[in-house]
């Protein structure tokens, strides 16, 4: 099937959008460049996204540009790359090449209002799901669970709510049962709620859900607790993706700049919970984009690695004020005393999936869960360390496609191009990533 305008615009649509909540004059003097595009496709982007396309050559290409061209050719058919059937039922979808350039408009605000749309049921999917209570040991776990089918726990990072879920889990729910909740910071008694306490919500979850089993999505220092309670409990977990895990490190192994000095202000507050303040001072506020580079390559990975808008409130909750802070820095200083368990028999199959831009955990996995991995380790291409709230239709589709079918290897379907695979002992390393020397309060 050829390349039609409207496959082609449909890609070019997603990525100005990405692009355009980091810098929305990004595209103000710079062109969006692709290689034998659909003829009559320069009038087309230009009529709905007011952009300049330029055809060049792929080694011409920018971060942005090649994002767009695996974009375009994820489907590999040239089909119409996700465009839903709803969107030409009313009969004013456009019809493709030869539309003039009103229908190209019409075209963009259609997309823009199905993507409003998407993100306000995102935003309220909190209210649509079951409020449940989960008891054990004098300690209420509130959680919140939807849908119906095989179980699926999205499991959050320390410090963190169920809010970093909702645009994926809106996804993931049809045909699934889905829970999560936030991540436990004290105990009934106000303890630091450890380790031991995050597995033992987990079981208790499980155990209010009469469920025996389960599949397991884990992000960030959060994929740490689903490898401990995969290896504790392997009959408890039939599958799990580790979403852009962090995990402690040896010397040898590759860590970022963050994660090097967070763990270094953590064990410092764990050590004195009284610096916490000075702590907060020193991270500094919220943190303030800098003006791209001026030249395009850069100013291409630098707004791609950009953190998405509007996320202060979620991201920043572990340093909202210094008792928080305290608190945090007990659990992460505790949890990364904990080394990466042994391969051992009987373990469920693990997918890794990082992002090629992330600045807060290192987009390759440790050496010692290397062994672990045997679904692979993947990088999400120009991605930060909050794909599930920037491109949740990706990962939505690598993860359903992997859990649908659970075995050795990447999936072999949901996996688009966006996503660069190894099976290989040695993990991919990322072509354009780097990461600033201190860590901020925007995690």
């Amino acid at each position: 099937m050829s390349e039609t305008i409207e496959s082609f615009l449909t890609a070019a649509h997603r990525t100005f959008v990405e692009v355009t909540r980091r810098a929305p004059d990004y595209f103000d003097g710079r062109p969006l460049r692709a290689s034998d595009p659909p003829a009559g496709s320069a009038r087309a982007v230009a009529a709905a996204l007011g952009v300049r396309l330029s055809a060049v050559a792929a080694r011409e290409f920018t971060a942005v540009d090649d994002l767009l061209d695996r974009r375009r050719r994820a489907d590999g058919t040239g089909g119409t790359g996700g465009i839903d059937r709803a969107d030409r039922a009313d009969g004013t979808g456009c019809s493709g090449d030869s539309g003039p350039a009103g229908d190209w408009e019409r075209w963009r605000r259609r997309q823009d209002r199905r993507a409003a749309f998407r993100a306000a049921r995102a935003a309220h999917l909190a209210r649509a799901m079951d409020h449940r209570v989960a008891r054990h040991s004098g300690r209420a776990v509130r959680y919140r669970a939807g849908g119906r089918g095989p179980l699926l726990v999205l499991l959050t990072a320390l410090g963190h709510t169920d809010e970093v879920w909702y645009p994926l889990a809106d996804r993931l729910l049809p045909g699934r049962r889905v829970v999560m909740w936030d991540a436990g910071e004290t105990g009934p008694y106000g303890q630091t709620w450890t380790l031991a306490g995050q597995l033992a919500d987990f079981d208790a979850v499980l155990a209010a859900e009469g469920a025996d089993r389960c599949d397991v999505i884990a992000w960030c220092s959060g994929a740490q607790i689903a490898v401990e309670y995969a290896h504790r409990r392997p009959a408890a977990v039939r599958a799990a993706v580790l979403l852009h895990g962090s995990y402690p490190r040896a010397g040898s192994d590759p860590s970022s700049a963050y994660e090097r000095n967070l763990g270094a202000v953590c064990a410092s507050v764990a050590a004195r919970p009284g610096r916490a303040a000075r702590a907060l001072r020193a991270l500094g506020g919220e943190a303030v984009p800098v003006p791209l580079p001026r030249d395009e390559h850069l100013a291409a990975v630098e707004v791609l690695a950009r953190t998405p808008p509007g996320l202060d409130s979620v991201l920043r909750r572990p340093f909202r004020d210094a008792r928080a802070l305290a608190g945090y820095s007990r659990q992460l200083t505790e949890l990364w005393r904990h080394p990466i368990p042994a391969a051992a028999a009987g373990l469920p199959p693990l997918l890794s999936l990082g992002a090629e831009l992330d600045r807060v955990a290192a987009p390759e996995p440790p050496a010692a869960l290397v062994p672990l991995l045997t679904a692979g380790h993947g990088l999400l291409v120009g991605a930060t360390h909050y794909s599930m709230l920037d491109r949740p239709e990706v990962v939505a589709a690598v993860c359903g496609a992997f859990l649908d079918d659970p075995h050795k290897g990447p999936p072999a379907a949901g996996g688009p191009r966006e996503v660069r695979w190894s099976t290989a002992a040695a993990p991919l390393t990322p072509s354009n990533s780097s990461s600033p020397s201190a860590p901020s309060t925007r995690k």
